[in-house]
């Protein structure tokens, strides 16, 4: 099998830890690193969260510290949804190895030495990509496509405008967004309309053992997590960016002109997507609408299923 190699660029998290799950658990994969950004909660804690989950599954992928703070506003974090921790009501044993530094050379070095077949799957703020950019403006030439989840293009979820990602640094998605970089959109309006009840978790699995355990606590925490819009369900936003590498049937869209908005007072942070391309600007993102719930109810269940062996 041809594997994808990606790099999971992450701010732990609970969705993120589903997708970490998933990641690793993909044959069709070859995770080449996480490299962790400061979001749903202080980069320290998010990378602890990172070196933590990598070891109770059992992998010795690379774990790479990135930016603690975003490009230019002050900083914002989620601990409203994810917690203290960043992992909730989640408890798991002091990680045993420290995260390697500089994910922004890290990131660059992996594409350069991948010779453009690299994808990141970027499910936190755009800000180590951003830095990047900026700092290696060849970057999108050794780079395949990053697969984003962030933004929206009807409605926020941090305010009415914006999605968290996307508003903890507009400025860094800006960058990125305006990078010339093959982009894929997973928004809101994909990741809210589905998601899994507390029946689906609690019958997720026929067998038990120690990582089972955790991801159905995780998903448990995710269904009495309370936000804008919220239905008492485990919505599984990282993860369904991830599942369109692997799933050509699970999410449907288009390719549209996104731009950044940094400017206004109430909108700032929203991607504002030209859907039916009026401005006649360059698409520079594929934008997905709608997702196949069937297919993402499978995919779910047959991806972490695969810890039950």
């Amino acid at each position: 099998m041809l594997k994808t190699p990606i790099l999971l660029d992450c701010d732990p998290g609970l969705d993120d830890a589903i997708a970490i799950f998933i990641a690793l658990a993909s044959p069709e994969f070859d995770v080449k690193g996480l490299v962790t950004v400061a979001g749903n909660q202080t980069l320290e804690k998010v990378t602890r969260n990172a070196l933590q989950l990598v070891e109770v599954i059992g992998s010795d992928v690379p774990v790479v510290r990135g930016a603690a703070l975003p490009l230019v506003r002050e900083q914002v974090t989620a601990g409203y949804v994810h917690g203290e921790s960043g992992l909730k009501t989640l408890v798991l044993p002091d990680p045993k190895r420290i995260a390697q530094n500089n994910a922004i050379q890290f990131i660059y070095d992996t594409a350069v030495e991948l010779k453009g077949e690299l994808v990141i799957v970027a499910v936190g703020p755009l800000t180590n990509i951003a830095h990047a950019i900026l700092i290696h403006p060849d970057l999108k030439d050794h780079l395949k496509k990053i697969v984003i989840m962030g933004g929206g293009h009807h409605n926020g979820n941090i305010t009415p405008a914006a999605e968290f990602n996307i508003f903890a640094d507009p400025e860094a998605a800006k960058v990125v967004f305006e990078s010339g970089i093959d982009l894929v959109m997973v928004g809101l309006d994909v990741t809210m309309a589905d998601g899994l009840s507390k029946d689906e978790v609690l019958s997720l699995f026929t067998k038990h053992n120690e990582k089972t355990q955790i991801i159905e606590h995780i998903l448990l925490d995710m269904v009495n997590s309370e936000g804008p819009g919220y239905k008492p369900w485990a919505y599984i936003h990282d993860a369904m960016a991830l599942m369109v590498l692997l799933y050509d049937d699970l999410l449907s869209g288009r390719l549209c002109h996104v731009d950044i908005e940094t400017k206004g007072d109430r909108t700032y942070g929203k991607t504002v997507v030209d859907y039916y391309d009026t401005h006649k600007l360059p698409k520079n993102a594929f934008v997905t609408f709608e997702v196949n719930r069937e297919r993402f109810h499978q995919a779910i269940q047959e991806r972490l299923r695969a810890y039950e062996q």
